[in-house]
């Protein structure tokens, strides 16, 4: 019998779709396979940028830097849960510097990358205008050359104006993203830590280099330095320049000069490394927001017989804290400054103090001696481990001076459960002091596990055998009631707090307990 001819056309069709289904799932394959490669990156990147703190200080106005992953201010009815974001820019330790291509014209702006080609040649005009101003009537003609330094992240931009009539090279200098060709102001690319050792330096460094700024009111202690006064600096091959001249505070009779500045160091306090990778902190992406998370802090160190038993604990349970190092403790120990590496090696937090553990009590303090020991203390880690603390906390907890909130370029952190392991702490515990070890442990553990809390900031010390035997209770009574422990950055970011400049935060559990304001 013949087909029909509809039932042969509808046979057709059946084909036809089912060659058209297969087509689509083959096609639909390898996109569903990228779909689920890339997942699966995601779930293995472990860490993102830390929130950089905010500057509200007068005098120390640092624009807020965005960051990966918003953070909202945290209100004492709710506290918000970021989304984090992942990065492909992980936490790195500065190394070896990256060779910049480096690109000189005599005249014109032809060369420069195209992306901020129009950004420069404002500020050619600009500095033209600038010099003619600052020469006076004689001045004229300007003449500008231009060096070009541009690593993977970052692009300086360096110009040597001259003009008739005008005595010397007036040079200025510009900072770009690479990449996106935006303009880049020093707080985006240092620390404020790293502007107060600066200054500190230039109280001897200027009236030596020029003999104009001897009596100035710029190189004085007691005044809050401006950031606008370290826009002007460039990174060439093998350092950091700064330029203090037209437009700072050193603006006096037309003259300026430069400050060189070590590379390495410098790197330190960088808030992305010349590579743009984020430098110091991390975040963990795989804790958990919803479970509560406490910070386990110690002070008194680097001491490493108590830090190598730490580090071997936080390892078996998944646990991070932060150390808060003391400066002369580093310098004057191999063993201390092994230990401080170790434990920055192991995804620990490190923090500052004062270099020798000494208390500021009064308005009246010695500001030389208190600069000197914040600055020389900051500058002791960034040493030791490769890069500069975020936070610092003041020697037995006494910042609450008003000229610390004022001139503070650090967010300062306290802490809310105080067990007292220092009371009587063991060191060095020995067969006849293993039941008072035990005792003085079972005791700290018991107050930590009284006052467990999310949001909670604890204060230990990492010099007692005792207090290495109290964190292996905390650590493992605390984590089977479901805490995390986490960095003070991690705790921050998780809870939605931003620590400020100058101010006082001691846990993220109620708002009297975020950035205090003891000048007020």
């Amino acid at each position: 019998m013949n087909t029909p001819k509809f039932g042969r056309a509808n046979k057709s069709r059946v084909i036809m779709i089912v060659m058209i289904v297969v087509v689509i799932v083959l096609l639909a394959i390898p996109g569903l396979l990228l779909y689920l490669n890339e997942s699966k990156k995601r779930k293995n990147i472990d860490f993102i940028p830390t929130p950089l703190p905010t500057q509200k200080v007068e005098m120390l106005t640092a624009t807020p830097t965005p960051t990966v992953g918003a953070i909202a201010t945290q209100t004492a009815s709710k506290t918000p849960t970021p989304t984090p974001t992942p990065t492909t820019k992980p936490f790195v330790i500065p190394t070896n510097t990256p060779t910049p291509v480096v690109i000189r014209v005599a005249e014109g702006v032809e060369k420069v990358p195209v992306h901020f080609r129009s950004a420069v040649s404002e500020l050619v005009e600009q500095t033209k205008e600038k010099v003619e101003l600052w020469g006076g009537r004689e001045a004229s003609n300007p003449d500008i050359s231009i060096a070009v330094y541009t690593y993977p992240a970052i692009t300086s931009v360096v110009f040597d104006c001259t003009a008739s009539g005008f005595e010397g090279v007036h040079r200025e200098a510009y900072n770009f993203d690479t990449e996106t060709g935006a303009r880049l102001t020093v707080n985006e690319i240092f620390h404020e830590t790293y502007l107060a050792i600066l200054k500190e330096r230039l109280q001897t460094y200027a009236p030596e280099k020029d003999k104009v700024f001897e009596n100035t009111s710029f190189i004085t202690y007691d005044e809050a330095y401006r950031t606008s006064d370290y826009e002007q600096f460039y990174f060439d091959e093998t350092k950091v320049v700064f330029i203090f001249g037209y437009g700072t505070l050193m603006d006096l009779l037309h003259e300026e000069f430069t400050y060189e500045a070590d590379m390495s160091e410098a790197r330190a306090f960088m808030i992305r490394d010349l590579n743009g990778y984020t430098v110091g902190s991390r975040i963990r992406m795989n804790l958990d927001p919803d479970k509560p998370m406490i910070a386990l802090t110690y002070n008194s160190g680097p001491y490493e017989p108590v830090e190598t038993r730490l580090i071997e604990m936080f390892t078996r349970y998944n646990a991070k804290a932060t150390f808060f190092a003391i400066g002369s403790r580093i310098d004057s120990s191999k063993s201390a400054k092994n230990s401080l590496k170790l434990l920055a090696e192991a995804g620990h937090e490190i923090g500052s103090t004062t270099y020798s553990s000494k208390s500021f009590k009064s308005e009246d303090c010695d500001k030389e001696q208190f600069w000197t020991e914040i600055n020389k203390n900051n500058l002791s880690i960034a040493n030791a481990v490769g890069y500069a603390p975020l936070y610092i906390r003041m020697a037995k907890g006494r910042d609450r001076l008003d000229y610390m909130a004022k001139h503070m370029p650090m967010p300062m952190i306290n802490w809310s459960v105080d067990p007292k392991d220092w009371s009587d702490g063991i060191i060095n515990a020995s067969k006849s002091t293993a039941e008072k070890v035990t005792a003085k442990a079972e005791e700290v553990a018991g107050i930590v596990e009284k006052n467990a809390k999310d949001g909670q900031v604890v204060l230990l010390a990492s010099l007692y055998d005792s207090t290495a035997e109290a964190t292996e209770l905390i650590l493992e009574r605390l984590s089977k009631e479901g805490y995390q422990f986490v960095t003070l950055s991690e705790l921050f970011y998780y809870r939605g707090v931003t620590p400020e400049n100058g101010r006082v935060t001691a846990a993220t559990t109620s708002q009297n307990k975020i950035n205090k304001d003891y000048s007020k």
